[in-house]
C-alpha cells in the first residue's frame, strides 16, 4: 500500500500570512488595512502587499505578531509553509500537528511501535477513513467499536449475521470486505463444546 501525502490543499486549518494578518486585522477592530497600518505605525504600502500575499523578511513577521496580537511562531511557520517547495509542504503541516496535538501523537506513536504488518496495514485504512469523515461519524463509529469490543462472542456472531443481513446490496462500499472479515474470524473462533453428557 503507498502512503497518500497529505497536500496543503487537502489541510482545511492551513492558513497563509495574509489569511492571518487579514484576520487579526478584523480582530483588532480596525475598519481596513490603510487605518490599522496608520495605528500600528508600519508603512502602509509594505503593510498592504502582506496583506495581498508579499511574505516579508522574519524580522517584519515578529513584529506584525506583536503588533496585532498573533501567534509568531504560528505566522513565521505559515511563511516558510508557503516559500517551501511544493514537495516540502506536508512536513510544515506535520510539525503544526505535533505543536497542537502532541500528547496525542506520542500516544499514538507508542501504539504504532506495539503494531505488525497487517495491523499498521488496517489503521492506514482506518486513518483514511476518520480523516474523509465528519467528526460525529468518527466519534459515533468509535463508540460503536467499543461497544462491540464489549459483546460476547455468540452476540458478536449474531450481530455480524444481523449487519449482513441489512447489507444484501452488494453495490454498498465495504461489504466484501465486511463480509471476508467476518467469514475470517468465525473460522479463526475456537469450536463451541458441547454440553458433557452424564
Amino acid at each position: 500500500m503507498r502512503l497518500k501525502t497529505l497536500r496543503p490543499a487537502e489541510k482545511t486549518a492551513t492558513k497563509t500570512v495574509a489569511s492571518m494578518i487579514r484576520e487579526a486585522v478584523e480582530a483588532n477592530g480596525y475598519k481596513d488595512v490603510k487605518e490599522c497600518a496608520r495605528n500600528i505605525k508600519v508603512p502602509y504600502d509594505l503593510f498592504n502587499k502582506v496583506v495581498g500575499g508579499h511574505i516579508p523578511k522574519d524580522a517584519q513577521l515578529i513584529e506584525y505578531a506583536r503588533k496585532l496580537k498573533i501567534d509568531s511562531r504560528e505566522l513565521i511557520l505559515a511563511a516558510y509553509r508557503e516559500k517551501a517547495p511544493e514537495e516540502m509542504k506536508p512536513y510544515f503541516n506535520s510539525v503544526a500537528l505535533l505543536d497542537d496535538h502532541s500528547e496525542s501523537i506520542r500516544e499514538m506513536l507508542e501504539i504504532l511501535d506495539g503494531c505488525s504488518a497487517d495491523q499498521l496495514g488496517q489503521l492506514l485504512e482506518v486513518g483514511r477513513l476518520v480523516r474523509d469523515a465528519p467528526r460525529d461519524y468518527c466519534r459515533k463509529t468509535a463508540a460503536l467499536v467499543r461497544l462491540y469490543q464489549q459483546l460476547d462472542r455468540e452476540l458478536m456472531d449474531h450481530l455480524d449475521s444481523l449487519i449482513l443481513l441489512a447489507l444484501r446490496n452488494d453495490k454498498l462500499d465495504g461489504l466484501k470486505e465486511f463480509r471476508a472479515n467476518t467469514n475470517f474470524r468465525k473460522q479463526a473462533a475456537p469450536p463451541k463444546r458441547g454440553r458433557a453428557r452424564s
